[in-house]
């Protein structure tokens, strides 16, 4: 009974009386009365001792292990003494215990609303069951829309991003306080006129973060003209690579040039490459592309003949983005697969073929022998597919005998590389120079010395990224002025619109201000979003995302 009484909401005010165990419905009732004998008036809040009655209570409380609890209390009604209170009789209540008129206590209604901000309603409901406090997923929601929201302070940095609630269609606007990584609000819309409101009745922000949207450069103007406004250097390297692909895409027969010329020719036996099986994807990936090209064709043609650029989106059935984007090439753009597809699937024995072509060229060519010694490193595949890398080997010295007529000294190599496309070159140009390998410089090498046309847009692109990277604010004025004099029309307005919005980008690379507090939070209500399927009202998303902040 003294451990059951610890276990009490409080043994300040209640007394434990008895208790009753329900083994088969894994059940707990416990009796209790309050020792209270002096209340206030929930009215009038003064003192009352005289006791009018009693009358009993039920109450769910926090599980113990996995037996439900019941609690059974005796609470008394008073009489309210104060004449000039209309209140004559009130029944007991017991601080932080329970609410009036409440079914719960209150410490298990805090855990409810807990699991309901955490999992929603459906999956709070199923984690509830779990926990042994089963409740229906409208309750989990009520208790969510019972929390009062957090009163908005004016944070000194601001981070201001959009977020969709439809991709496509419908997005909102997230402001997250930059000093606390916290977010503040989040806005039904990213119209300029919803963000300026905003601040206009939160003055007092200092620093305002942003992407390089132009809508929302307008509404921190039109709401916060006082504030520093900070274009985040995310983006910034984001947009230039963007300009530096759609260059490398016009030039994929000098890509694939360099990448045919890095072979080594001589001086190692290459490994044949597996044969690719064939994949209906690849015929829908031409027809595709030959209705991109004729649509490309129609674009360049009807604008000779001086459409507008809406009548032939109409025309062609696309999209005003997808016409500027044809007019902007001058010769037709390929498709650039992401790095992450069209590769063959990875394997487990990726990670030991170094050591495996090592043992193979210094003449260990048992397989057996070579799969027993990656075990020991810890390989964790099969002995087949060791025993496929080896045949394939022992394929190539075969092919290279039978060519030359004599038996091969050299050593083997295996340089399945992802294809040059125009989305890899753009990333080796911009990673950083002490990562990149000796494949990936000698890459560089040759698109700058074998192709001056593409020359210039590297070393624009090194130098942009260097001082981003660095914060070498001295040397914006000089790299705008480059890009602005040279040849290229996209890096022409990529400088263009740095120097529309110069002052943002200047204050990027002088202070530490980054939007990358609120990139994860938009990742965090993303998952919050998808929980709840696109059924829930903007204000329950609001709720859960502020109060789980």
């Amino acid at each position: 009974m003294n451990l059951l009484t610890h276990l009490l909401p409080t043994a300040e005010h209640l007394q434990l009386q008895s208790y009753e165990l329900d083994p088969e419905q894994r059940q707990v009732r416990v009796f209790i009365e309050s020792v209270q004998t002096t209340v206030r008036c929930p009215v009038c809040h003064q003192a009352a001792r005289r006791v009018h009655s009693s009358y009993e209570r039920t109450l769910a409380d926090l599980p113990w292990a996995d037996y439900q609890i019941i609690l059974q209390l005796t609470v008394g009604k008073f009489f309210c003494d104060q004449a000039q209170c209309h209140r004559k009789i009130f029944t007991e209540r017991i601080a932080g215990v329970m609410a009036p008129w409440a079914r719960r206590t209150q410490r298990l209604a805090a855990q409810l609303t807990e699991i309901g901000l955490r999992a929603g309603g459906e999956g709070g409901a199923k984690l509830s069951k779990t926990l042994h406090c089963a409740v229906s997923q409208n309750t989990l929601l009520s208790f969510i829309d019972r929390q009062p929201m957090p009163a908005v302070s004016t944070p000194r940095a601001l981070g201001v991003d959009d977020f969709a609630f439809r991709r496509g269609q419908r997005y909102g606007t997230i402001l997250v306080d930059l000093d606390t990584h916290r977010p503040i609000e989040l806005l039904p819309d990213r119209e300029a006129k919803t963000l300026a409101q905003w601040l206009k009745d939160h003055p007092g922000v200092e620093v305002l973060s942003r992407d390089r949207s132009k809508t929302y450069k307008q509404g921190m103007t039109q709401g916060a003209p006082e504030a520093t406004q900070v274009a985040d250097r995310f983006h910034l390297l984001k947009n230039l690579a963007e300009v530096l692909e759609r260059i490398l895409a016009m030039h994929t027969q000098q890509l694939k040039a360099v990448e045919t010329a890095q072979l080594p020719v001589g001086d190692a036996i290459l490994i044949a490459p597996v044969a690719p099986r064939p994949n209906p994807a690849q015929a829908r990936a031409k027809r595709r592309r030959k209705r991109r090209l004729a649509n490309y064709e129609q674009v360049h043609e009807l604008r000779r003949q001086g459409w507008e650029i809406l009548e032939i989106a109409r025309q062609l059935g696309m999209g005003k983005r997808t016409v500027y984007r044809y007019l902007s090439h001058s010769q037709f753009p390929e498709w650039q697969p992401h790095p992450s597809r069209g590769r063959s699937q990875s394997s487990q024995l990726d990670g030991y073929k170094p050591y495996v072509l090592e043992q193979w060229n210094g003449k260990q060519q048992n397989t057996k022998l070579l799969f027993e010694a990656i075990q020991h490193q810890g390989y964790r595949g099969s002995y087949q597919t060791v025993a496929r890398y080896t045949h394939r080997l022992r394929q190539a010295q075969r092919q290279y005998r039978v060519q030359l007529g004599v038996q091969p000294q050299l050593p083997i190599r295996d340089l399945q590389q992802p294809p040059l496309t125009a989305r890899r070159a753009t990333w080796i140009v911009m990673r950083r120079a002490d990562q990149r390998t000796e494949v990936e410089r000698a890459l560089i090498t040759d698109l700058t010395t074998q192709h001056p046309d593409l020359a210039a847009a590297i070393e624009l692109t090194q130098s942009f990224t260097k001082l981003v990277r660095e914060r070498l604010p001295q040397q914006l004025d000089t790299w705008l002025e480059q890009a602005l004099n040279s040849s290229m029309v996209l890096f022409q307005r990529f400088a263009q619109g740095l120097k529309e919005d110069y002052a943002a980008v200047k204050a990027s690379l002088t202070t530490s201000i980054s939007n990358g507090p609120v990139e994860g939070q938009v990742n965090r209500l993303k998952l919050l979003k998808r929980q709840m399927y696109g059924r829930a009202s903007f204000d329950l998303l609001n709720r859960r995302f502020i109060l789980t902040g």
